[in-house]
C-alpha cells in the first residue's frame, strides 16, 4: 500500500534565549509525498581533465582521491569521467593542463604506458567506490582533423576530417575496451564535447556541424555493435540547455536514428550559461518529445574568476544541483574538474603546483550533501515549501526504508528553526555544510524534534523510517 508522507517544517518564533538568531515571522511547511515519484538517480561524478595527468603523480594523490570518492572520508562520488587525450598535435595550447597525450602510436597501435598518472587516478577512483567510468573525448587525434591540430580551427569552422568516422570510432572503442577488459566499469563512450562552440585554441576542442555529430555517432554505434560490446554512447554533451538550434535539434536527430537510439540510455547536456528560466524551457521541450530519454547533466562549474573556498560558491553549486534535479529531472549530475590550479571558481579542490599543497572547498562539501547520501537507485519524490529561502529535494530508497532530504538555506542572515511532525521514524541524522562545518554530522538520534538550519547552509537529513 502506498503511503503519503507529510513533513511540516515549522519556523517557530524564536525566544529571547536565542538573541543572535533573531525572529522568524512565518511558519514554513515542507511537504514530502512518496506517492509522487520522479527520476531514478544514477549518481554524481567529476572529470579528471586535465589535472589527473599531473596531480596523479603527487604524493598527496591518495588524500585527494579520498576526499572526492570515499564515502566515509570524503563526498563519495560514484561516476568518473576519464579524458581520452587527443595527443600532441595542438596549436596555441601552452598550458599543460589544457591538453593530454594519446595512447595511439600509429593507427590501431597503442602504448598503454602513456598517461600513466591519469590512468592511476581512474583506477584509484574505482578502488574507492566509483561504479561508472565515462570515457570522453574533447577532440579526435590530429590525424583525424582537417588542419592536423587538436585545438580547433582558427577560422571558427568544423575541424573534423570527413571520412574519418570509422577510424575515430575504432580508436575510441579500442581504448574503452582495453580498460574495460582490465576490470574497470567502463559504461559509456562520449565521443564529442560541446560541439557547438567554435574552438580556436587554448585547449583541446573540436567544432562539429549537426550532421557530423550524427555521422560520428552512427559510426560509433556500428563499431560497438560489431564488437558486441555492452558499452553505451553518451551524447551529445551540448554546452547549454536552452539551445534550440543545437541541443534541441540534436536530440531530435539522434533519437530518430534507430542505430544510435539503440545505443543510448540518456541524453547528456552541460549546465553552463543556463539559468532557471532556460532550464524550464528545456524541460518543456524534453517533456514534449515522443521518444524520451533520461537526462544527464554531464559538466558544470561556476564560470567566474577568483578562487573561492567558502560558502558563496558552495551555495551557487547547491542551487544548480537543486535546479537540475527538480526542473530537468536529471538522473546524474557530474561536475567539471575535480582539481584546479587556477584563480577561478572551478575545482572542487585547489592545488598549488609549486608547493604541491591542496585545499578543499565548501562547494566540494556542498556537493557531498547530495553525493554521499543519495545512492544509485534512489528515486526523487515530491517536496514543496512555502519558504522560498528553503530549496528542498527528497529521495527515497527502493525499499522505502530511507529518505534523504536536502535542504538549502540560501538566506544570508536568517537561521531557520524546523521540525519534523507526523513522521514515524526510528532514526534521523543531520549533516551540515556551512561557514563553520564541512559535511559534519550535527545530530544522530530519535528524540529531537526541532533543528536549526543556519543561514547560508546546505543540510542533509537521513530519515530511517519505521
Amino acid at each position: 500500500m502506498k503511503r503519503e508522507i507529510m513533513i511540516p517544517f515549522i519556523n517557530v518564533l524564536l525566544l529571547l534565549s536565542f538573541p543572535s538568531i533573531g525572529y522568524v515571522k512565518d511558519i514554513t511547511i515542507i511537504e514530502l509525498t512518496d506517492q509522487v515519484k520522479y527520476q531514478k538517480i544514477d549518481g554524481f561524478g567529476v572529470s579528471g581533465a586535465w589535472w589527473a595527468q599531473d596531480v596523479g603523480g603527487w604524493p598527496q594523490i591518495d588524500s585527494i582521491l579520498d576526499y572526492l570518492f570515499d564515502k566515509s572520508k570524503g563526498i563519495g562520488l560514484n561516476i568518473y569521467r576519464y579524458n581520452i587525450g587527443a595527443g600532441p598535435n595542438y596549436y596555441n595550447v601552452p598550458d599543460l593542463w589544457r591538453r593530454a597525450e594519446t595512447f595511439e602510436v600509429s593507427p590501431g597501435k597503442y602504448d598503454w604506458n602513456r598517461d600513466v598518472n591519469a590512468v592511476n587516478v581512474m583506477k584509484g577512483a574505482v578502488k574507492r567506490g566509483v561504479d561508472t567510468v565515462i570515457m570522453f573525448a574533447n577532440s579526435p587525434p590530429g590525424r583525424m582533423t582537417k588542419n592536423g591540430y587538436t585545438s580547433g580551427d582558427f577560422n571558427g569552422r568544423s575541424n573534423f576530417k570527413l571520412g574519418m568516422e570509422k577510424e575515430f570510432a575504432k580508436y575510441l572503442v579500442d581504448i574503452a575496451e582495453h580498460f574495460k577488459n582490465q576490470g574497470l566499469p567502463v559504461k559509456y563512450i562520449s565521443p564529442i564535447n560541446e560541439p557547438q562552440w567554435y574552438w580556436k585554441g587554448n585547449q583541446e576542442g573540436c567544432h562539429y556541424e549537426l550532421q557530423e555529430v550524427v555521422s560520428v555517432s552512427e559510426a560509433l554505434a556500428q563499431e560497438l555493435k560489431l564488437r558486441r560490446s555492452d558499452i553505451k554512447i553518451s551524447l551529445a554533451e551540448s554546452g547549454k540547455w536552452n539551445d534550440p538550434d543545437y541541443t534541441f535539434k540534436l536530440y531530435e536527430m539522434l533519437t530518430l536514428d534507430k542505430d544510435i537510439f539503440h545505443m543510448m540510455d540518456h541524453y547528456a547536456v552541460h549546465s553552463y550559461w543556463s539559468n532557471e528560466f532556460d532550464k524550464k524551457i528545456a524541460a518543456t521541450f524534453f517533456n514534449g518529445q515522443s521518444k524520451k530519454l533520461p537526462l544527464h547533466m554531464s559538466e558544470w562549474c561556476q564560470m567566474e574568476s577568483g578562487r573561492d573556498l567558502g560558502m558563496d560558491s558552495a551555495l551557487v553549486l547547491a542551487k544548480t544541483v537543486y535546479e537540475d534535479l527538480t526542473i530537468l529531472n536529471v538522473s546524474s549530475w557530474e561536475y567539471w574538474i575535480g582539481v584546479s590550479c587556477y584563480d577561478y571558481k572551478d575545482g572542487l579542490i585547489y592545488v598549488d603546483k609549486d608547493t604541491k599543497k591542496f585545499y578543499t572547498t565548501k562547494r566540494m562539501w556542498a556537493l557531498g550533501n547530495f553525493s554521499r547520501f543519495i545512492n544509485p537507485g534512489d528515486i526523487r519524490i515530491k517536496a514543496s515549501s512555502t519558504d522560498t529561502d528553503l530549496l528542498t529535494s527528497a529521495f527515497i530508497s527502493p525499499n522505502k526504508e530511507r529518505i534523504v532530504v536536502v535542504v538549502l538555506n540560501s538566506n544570508p542572515y536568517d537561521t531557520k528553526r524546523i521540525t519534523f511532525d507526523k513522521l514515524a521514524y526510528r532514526n534521523i541524522q543531520l549533516y551540515e555544510t556551512s561557514d563553520e562545518k564541512s559535511l559534519s554530522k550535527v545530530y544522530d538520534g530519535v528524540a529531537k524534534k526541532e533543528f536549526l538550519i543556519p543561514a547560508k547552509s546546505v543540510n542533509t537529513f537521513i530519515v530511517k523510517l519505521e
